[in-house]
């Protein structure tokens, strides 16, 4: 079995109560049944504080309290998880204690990503010099998991390592490469009935400039209308794509070179960050073929965050959280938004980078 994980994976420690913006907020975590056993045994007053606040959800699930401000009932005033801070990590839930740790497994392939939504993993991933994995093999030939197309698992594996390549090489600027990764992925897409994934393809014509910042101000007002985890971040989203939209096509230039100067390590960075998207979810088209719905939210991602940080420079590791909070955690946005994203060339203004 051969596992995967990005290089900096092992320099990830949890930040604490230092954590700009907690994990303990907005989901609603369901305890494993070993979790639950354990909590019975608790030392008292924190087993009678633990009971107090599990709740059953919607679906029928035990789950833990949240709040008024989302936030979760076993979160201390100094931002540690009363578990943890009294009775210690190895009695956390098997969901917390991942956390930001997302592991994908396919029988002969397990692969294991630190999601951005945390905010000390988004700042190794913008730190990095580059997106590098680490592989590792016991030489084991195990087989895919029953119901995985193994022929359509090795062609994903293929087409990744091209795009991860394409997006990691010299040639072209990171929109251009975007653009290429479009391309490439509609290609894959139409040739799956064939099993054709290992053709290399051609750099597709470079975007039209004309038509990004219109295609930005699209995708920013798509995500305002996907359903929030907080209010704030809709908000912030419509007033984004208010202010592009006014802005004439030279102060646009401007603001584009001020931030261009001011970080240069900006395309380093989408890079990384496209790599990760690449990564994370290019593997999921084994469960329903959608490789350009998948491609296109890697290009729609890099899109926005850019143009949210031209107006807030320096803020990348909080944006980046957020929208993988809002974006990339939530099953029914990702969803609409692939959706969306699957037949630009229906939508005004068709998605351009």
């Amino acid at each position: 079995m051969v596992e995967r994980r990005p290089d900096y994976h092992t320099s990830f420690h949890c930040l604490g109560d230092a954590c700009p913006d907690t994990c303990c907020r907005d989901w609603s975590v369901v305890p494993d049944e070993d979790a639950l056993a354990d909590y019975a045994a608790a030392p008292s007053p924190l087993r009678e504080r633990i009971a107090q606040n599990l709740v059953t959800d919607e679906d029928g699930d035990t789950c833990f309290r949240l709040d008024e401000q989302g936030l979760c009932a076993l979160l201390t005033p100094d931002g540690l998880c009363a578990i943890q801070r009294d009775w210690g990590e190895e009695h956390l839930c098997a969901h917390c204690a991942a956390y930001p740790r997302f592991t994908e497994e396919f029988g002969c392939l397990t692969e294991t990503a630190l999601a951005v939504s945390c905010p000390e993993a988004a700042r190794l991933l913008l730190e990095a010099p580059r997106f590098a994995l680490v592989e590792t093999d016991d030489g084991r030939n195990d087989p895919p998991f029953d119901g995985v197309d193994p022929d359509l698992l090795a062609g994903l594996e293929h087409s990744r390592a091209q795009v991860l390549a394409l997006l990691d090489g010299d040639k072209g600027t990171i929109w251009e490469k975007l653009n290429a990764l479009l391309g490439r992925a509609k290609t894959l897409e139409t040739s799956l009935s064939a099993g054709d994934f290992r053709r290399d393809f051609p750099f597709p014509p470079p975007p039209i400039p004309g038509l990004f910042r219109a295609s930005a101000v699209w995708l920013l007002e798509v995500l305002a209308d996907l359903d929030p985890l907080r209010p704030d971040w809709p908000e912030l989203l419509k007033e984004r794509a208010k202010q592009l939209s006014a802005l004439a096509e030279a102060d646009y230039s401007a603001l584009r070179s001020r931030y261009e100067r001011a970080n240069p390590r900006w395309e380093r960075q989408l890079t990384n960050l496209a790599c990760y998207f690449v990564f994370r979810h290019w593997h999921k088209a084994v469960n329903d073929d959608d490789i350009y719905g998948r491609a296109a939210f890697v290009c729609a991602a890099c899109s926005v965050l850019y143009h949210l940080a031209l107006f807030q420079p320096g803020e990348e590791i909080t944006l980046w959280s957020r929208f993988s909070r809002e974006v990339e955690h939530d099953e029914d946005n990702l969803a609409q938004l692939f959706w969306a994203l699957s037949e630009p060339e229906a939508l005004p203004p068709p998605l351009t980078f």
